[in-house]
């Protein structure tokens, strides 16, 4: 449910939301010869759970004086936990796990306007993340030689991230540029306990990442001549947590998992009367700064990381009527293999996409 009113000359917007998970989860185990050996208390998460989320918002913009511009807001999250059937892994009889997490997180804005042309704008908001169900009570294998175990008692993951840029409107074209860094504390990771179950290492989830991530953003479009015009964005992030990079309980800062390289699009757009053309690339550096984990995952990233690429499009459209409009897109003309870092699948290759739409 969302609201707008107006309120002591500004905008006033909230509301509230609810979202509700219910699970069951089963496993069953076999011997080798097929026969079987027995029926689990859980899955991979806990059985006969619900995972409810309450959250009520109230966001207020306004205009103190010329030029400037305020948002201010603030959210009260609920969020509960109820899971009726967990192996516990000492004895393996089975527990329940009944948690719940209460927060208000806040967030302010600013926007300056130098001129009709030119912004500036600024930004401070915290964060909030509970416990999910596979945090809460997983009982499955996670790395080579390793189980992981349900981990009741956690607490919620904070964030607090800040902002600053400029955006630029003009005739010619326009022009934006941001730079953020957000400060995260206790992140919830996998931790090795010390014990060892039917010959592999326990690790448990544990509220022990503190760490950082910063980067920038920045984009924009120019009309060089007339009905030319070039465009493109750029973006770059870098961080590290806390992590446990080994089966030892020993704290290492790393990289975050699949940490995004710096990426971009550049192209060159003509048109005139109804029809367009523009040619442009995607392009990303060499994904090469890993963490343990993303080293181990080798069925998602290569060794050594994911490759950079290069890749050329030649799309356009043509607006034959008012009411209907043809496009045609050439992708990946060098059908080059490539994936997006993390994804684990490659793109497509040259790939021809011909569409048409129609409004009345």
């Amino acid at each position: 449910l969302q609201l707008e009113s107006e309120w002591r000359g500004g905008t006033l917007v909230y509301g509230a939301d609810y979202y509700r998970d219910e699970v069951d989860s089963f496993r069953t185990d076999f011997n080798a010869d097929g026969s079987l050996r027995g029926v689990r208390i859980q899955g991979p998460v806990g059985d006969d759970a619900t995972y409810e989320t309450f959250g009520a918002f109230v966001q207020n913009q306004w205009e103190p004086a010329a030029g400037w511009e305020f948002t201010t807001g603030a959210r009260f999250a609920a969020v509960d936990a109820s899971i009726g059937r967990v192996e516990d892994p000492a004895t393996g009889l089975p527990i329940s796990i009944d948690d719940s997490w209460e927060t208000v997180v806040f967030s302010g804005r600013a926007l300056r306007r130098i001129n009709p042309c030119w912004n500036l704008f600024a930004g401070l908001s915290q964060g909030f993340r509970a416990p999910n169900l596979s945090d809460l009570s997983r009982l499955d294998s996670a790395r080579s030689n390793e189980i992981e175990t349900p981990s009741p008692g956690l607490d919620p993951e904070e964030f607090l991230s800040g902002e600053l840029g400029a955006r630029y409107e003009g005739d010619g074209g326009t022009l934006f540029v941001s730079v953020f860094y957000t400060d995260i504390n206790d992140m919830i990771v996998r931790a090795p306990t010390g014990n060892v179950i039917e010959g592999d290492n326990e690790v448990t989830k544990r509220n022990a990442g503190d760490g950082y991530v910063y980067g920038f953003e920045a984009g924009g479009e120019w009309e060089f001549l007339p009905q030319w015009t070039a465009f493109g964005h750029l973006a770059w992030i870098d961080g590290k947590v806390d992590s446990f990079p080994t089966s030892a309980p020993v704290a290492v800062e790393e990289p975050l998992d699949r940490l995004m390289p710096f990426t971009g699009r550049a192209g060159v757009r003509y048109g005139q009367d109804g029809w367009w053309v523009e040619g442009l690339v995607d392009f990303a550096a060499e994904a090469d700064r890993l963490s343990t984990r993303d080293k181990s995952d080798t069925q998602r990233i290569p060794p050594g990381g994911t490759p950079g690429y290069v890749i050329p499009t030649l799309r356009g459209g043509w607006q034959v009527t008012p009411d209907l409009l043809l496009t045609l897109a050439l992708e990946n003309l060098s059908d080059s293999d490539y994936r997006i870092h993390g994804s684990g699948v490659n793109e497509a290759g040259f790939n021809a996409i011909l569409g048409a739409r129609l409004e009345w």
